[in-house]
């Protein structure tokens, strides 16, 4: 009897686990670094921002060595405070901000054995509810062409931009002409458009208290251009955010979406919130016909889109496109209005009911012009 009772209980537990499988995939970890490459013997930072995480939970810097195979850098709650259990490899920082926290894990004298995947968790009861994941490569810097190198610096510092790895006298140092959209050139000829006069002659360039408009791309030329090397400058700013359009029209049942350019560094976390509630703004999160999308942050910049796939009565009204990083943050507002016709993509018909549209209309014209 004693038997059939205990297998009882377990079958019962295993069809009721409790509220642990509730908290899976909730979006406490909002954002992590993107890939990192460092040559052997650098240091990299790994950032993880957090939401409103709950007092009970942990959260957690692992490496992952395979399935469900992890190595634990670093831990942290909120009664304890954070552990490192490797602290001459790795050592975190935890900073509280007012839409959340921001977890660093540094990485000392990185080496080729630690390359590969770590993960921000945030854990209840021991149970990962919520990750993201970043791949650090670690380069040989013997292998490695010394043709573009990247500098992050904090504003009002002073930085010393240098090309000594190259040999030869005749040195000197150009700055990218289009320094507010500071991406590298495609091509030679695009290279020779946007470069200005000569900075400054030497192996090495001082500047002095930097601040955002110090950002771009600065080029070494050694032995009158017959080697040369990028060096791409950012310096970290507050967010700031540039609507694609301010006002977007659209007919109900067709698509449409509207889209923000952030510019900030460090990366910064990207939300968009529904200003139609007469109470206070709503956060938005997709689902169904309503997504957000992030192009890949590069240079300093990204657009996000809040994409509606198919436009309601209820979707019209003023969002709120917002940015933060940890230097600050800004936002931007947006409107989706109601057009009377549907409006035409840039291919020239408006997807689903486009191409049905123009017959219609072409119909339509054709019989007034004979009417007439």
């Amino acid at each position: 009897m004693r038997i059939n009772i205990f297998l009882v209980i377990v079958m019962i537990t295993d069809l009721h686990p409790g509220r642990r499988t509730s908290y899976r995939n909730l979006d406490w970890v909002t954002s992590i670094s993107p890939t990192q490459s460092v040559e052997e013997g650098s240091s990299v930072e790994l950032e993880c921002r957090l939401g409103n995480v709950p007092d009970r939970a942990e959260v957690a810097w692992v490496r992952i060595r395979g399935v469900e195979e992890v190595d634990y850098l670093s831990v942290y709650d909120k009664e304890d405070g954070q552990i490192d259990y490797e602290e001459e490899q790795a050592t975190s920082e935890m900073i509280e901000e007012e839409e959340g926290w921001v977890w660093r894990l540094i990485l000392s004298k990185v080496t080729t054995s630690v390359a590969g995947l770590y993960q921000c968790q945030v854990l209840i009861h021991d149970e990962v509810v919520s990750s993201r994941k970043v791949l650090l490569n670690v380069l040989d810097p013997n292998k490695v062409e010394h043709n573009t190198k990247f500098v992050i610096t904090k504003q009002g510092r002073n930085i010393t931009l240098d090309c000594t790895d190259f040999e030869g006298e005749d040195v000197n140092w150009k700055r990218l002409g289009d320094c507010q959209h500071h991406s590298a050139p495609n091509s030679i000829s695009d290279r020779a458009m946007n470069e200005t006069t000569v900075v400054q002659n030497g192996k090495r360039l001082s500047l002095i208290r930097v601040d955002r408009s110090d950002s771009g791309i600065y080029v070494c030329s050694v032995s009158g251009g017959s080697k040369t090397m990028n060096v791409s400058l950012l310096v970290q700013h507050i967010p700031t955010i540039i609507p694609s359009k301010s006002i977007m029209s659209q007919f109900p049942g067709y698509p449409s979406s509207l889209s923000c350019e952030v510019t900030a560094v460090p990366v910064p976390a990207v939300s968009w919130y529904s200003l139609s509630s007469p109470l206070s703004p709503s956060l938005i999160k997709s689902h169904g016909d309503l997504s957000i999308t992030i192009d890949d942050y590069k240079d300093g910049r990204m657009t996000s889109s809040l994409v509606f796939y198919n436009v309601t009565q209820e979707d019209y009204g003023q969002y709120s496109c917002n940015s933060t990083n940890i230097l600050g943050q800004a936002s931007a507002t947006v409107k989706l209005e109601f057009s009377p016709i549907p409006v035409l993509t840039e291919s020239g018909s408006a997807t689903r009911h486009g191409q049905m549209y123009k017959i219609v209309m072409t119909f339509l014209v054709m019989i007034t012009m004979q009417v007439g």
